[in-house]
């Protein structure tokens, strides 16, 4: 087993989104990830796109000034990289070993990503051999991606101690709020209902199956709101926030005429097929195994979006796989008591943070659970 680990110094994760930029504020006791301050600010419009910071100074501004502000003292800390750009897959190569791999992964990395591999940051790690073959985990994001993000924090006084993609915090942070292993052992899904776009990635036995991205996400609900009844952005939102997608499933007794909710229900609909057809095209790369361990029996929904009333009850009634919420405010894992409990109901759009936040003490973690 593992050295546990005793962070007692506070640090502090940041996850920069196209929607909204997280921090929490942590420390790692006792086994135990305690959050000292959880905070997200609106990203300035036009500055993220694609996950690559536009704007790295207006970025800088803000983030500085949300440090300074709610007195967000750390010295180290983790940032995450995300989008349709980075790449976490497990890929199967002709068996070799570590040096050897380490001096041919650009060439063999090259097969996978949507541009240039030394346009990359690309990392490895061998998971298993067989026969004449091995399957490796592959991890790539673009350098422009993760310097403007660099470059955005650089006058921040934090020292980033880990850049992780975010993919791997949204799964770590579903490990530590699961009870049980997906049913039969097979695969589950992660649903990243973020901002500009819907994340899916399949995961089977711990490994990434499929990521996939769909351009339809939180901003495609409130564009739709404002552009047909002429809301303003904070109304839209609201509006949104405040529908129950439990009314499109069980209607009410007596009928009540609801026009937002209708004319985001086609929408909705499209992303859900979106998510079928990438559920579909994994079970068709598993062949026989997607009918035994391979069949992707849960799915786990985060991101801001998926805190409309019901998202995870009309997930279920639609694509016939149980949905739920992803909960890191109710797992022992995690100590609360410093936040306000009126941000105790947002725990999808905190949960990539707080898996963020549980890199620096995640051994200490898995021993506890």
């Amino acid at each position: 087993m593992p050295p546990k680990i005793s962070r007692v110094n506070d640090f502090l994760a940041i996850d920069i989104g196209s929607h909204s930029v997280k921090f929490a504020l942590c420390r790692g006791q006792n086994d135990i990830l305690r959050l000292e301050r959880l905070i997200h600010m609106p990203t300035p419009p036009d500055t993220v796109k694609e996950g690559v910071v536009l704007d790295p100074q207006l970025m800088g501004q803000l983030i500085r000034k949300t440090i300074a502000d709610h007195g967000l003292k750390a010295k180290t800390g983790t940032l995450t990289v995300g989008g349709p750009q980075a790449v976490a897959r497990t890929v199967r190569l002709p068996k070799m070993n570590y040096a050897t791999l380490s001096k041919s992964i650009q060439l063999e990395a090259g097969r996978y990503l949507p541009s240039a591999s030394e346009d990359h940051y690309i990392g490895f790690d061998i998971l298993d051999e067989q026969g004449e073959q091995m399957d490796v985990l592959l991890v790539a994001a673009p350098r422009s991606q993760v310097m403007s993000r660099l470059d955005a924090i650089q006058a921040s006084n934090v020292g980033i101690e880990i850049v992780e993609m975010e993919v791997f915090a949204q799964q770590r942070v579903v490990e530590m709020t699961r009870t049980e292993p997906p049913t039969d052992g097979g695969a589950y899904a992660l649903v990243d209902l973020g901002g500009a776009h819907t994340q899916v990635t399949v995961l089977r036995q711990e490994r990434f199956a499929l990521t996939r991205y769909i351009p339809i996400g939180g901003d495609t609900l409130t564009a739709a709101l404002r552009g047909y009844f002429h809301y303003g952005l904070e109304e839209a939102v609201e509006i949104k926030h405040n529908l129950n997608l439990r009314d499109l499933i069980h209607p009410p007794s007596e009928p009540q005429e609801n026009p937002p909710l209708r004319l985001l229900q086609p929408i909705l609909d499209e992303l859900i097929r979106e998510i079928r057809r990438s559920l579909n095209y994994y079970q068709s790369q598993m062949g026989d195994d997607a009918n035994r361990s391979g069949k992707v029996t849960e799915i786990h929904l985060l991101g801001g979006a998926a805190q409309m009333q019901g998202v995870e009850e009309y997930l279920t009634h639609k694509l016939g796989v149980p949905t739920q919420l992803v909960k890191p405010f109710e797992t022992p894992l995690v100590d609360v008591s410093k936040l306000h409990p009126e941000q105790l109901s947002a725990g999808p759009l905190f949960a990539g943070v707080i898996g963020a936040s549980a890199v620096l003490t995640r051994e200490s973690l898995r021993n506890a659970a």
